[in-house]
């Protein structure tokens, strides 16, 4: 079985992005994600790297090797952060917004 949408939403990404950053078709990831098209070794290289994981977890074949977080290159700090920031409401994450606005005004 073929982990790449497991991944990609465990992740909290969506396939545009994934696409975009790795310079790909968001149809053609797509294809691989629902097994109608095989992803050349190529693909798979790029996606175990970008996801931190090896091919073989990829395909499915090594079920005892777990994900490492993917953050993106994010502190921890901040990957709990856009953890937390993800889980507020719309109005919560507007606040937000407006508090930093406000602090990055303060400090110019």
């Amino acid at each position: 079985m073929f982990k790449l949408k497991e991944l990609r939403l465990e992740c909290g990404l969506k396939r545009s992005k994934v696409a975009a950053d790795l310079q790909m078709n968001a149809g053609t990831i797509a294809n691989y994600e629902n097994e109608i098209r095989e992803a050349p070794y190529e693909c798979l290289v790029k996606f175990a790297e970008y996801f931190d994981v090896s091919v073989d977890y990829l395909l499915g074949r090594n079920e005892n090797e777990s994900p490492k977080s993917f953050n993106g290159g994010l502190s921890a700090e901040e990957t709990a952060l856009v953890k937390n920031y993800r889980s507020l409401s719309p109005l919560a994450k507007e606040r937000i917004s407006e508090y930093i606005e406000l602090w990055q005004s303060r400090a110019d």
